[in-house]
């Protein structure tokens, strides 16, 4: 796949991951995470694949936009994609604002995320 379709195909899973119906499915976080998943959320705290896949489902959807994506290829089935968010959560009247990055693999099939990491920043 070539570089602009890989960054295209890497965002459209990123915001499929951020979509309601996606974060509150076992199946498709199961689908489109590793089982070796780690993120560092921009909470700090940190969490596997099983702590996602018992937290999300539970938890009122936040509404995150995301933006100015940027991709860069790591290694042969290996790549990074980076961009920074807007989450605004129904607890909150202020909105969240972080840089993200979150690393995707593929072993010759699917694509499915390995790391994800939030940082806070300011807003933009």
């Amino acid at each position: 796949m070539d570089c602009k379709l890989l960054t295209q195909h890497l965002i459209e899973l990123e915001q499929l991951l951020v979509q309601p119906a996606t974060r509150l499915s076992v199946e498709l976080l199961n689908r489109h995470l590793a089982d070796d998943f780690y993120e560092i959320a921009a909470t700090g705290r940190c969490f596997g694949k099983a702590d996602v896949l018992e937290r999300l489902p539970t938890e009122t959807p936040p509404v995150i936009t995301q933006q100015d994506f940027d991709c860069r290829v790591l290694a042969v089935g290996l790549a990074q994609l980076t961009y920074r968010a807007t989450i605004q959560r129904a607890e909150n009247q202020s909105p969240s604002y972080s840089v993200r990055s979150s690393i995707w693999r593929s072993d010759g099939g699917e694509w499915q995320m390995v790391f994800h990491q939030g940082t806070p920043s300011q807003p933009f």
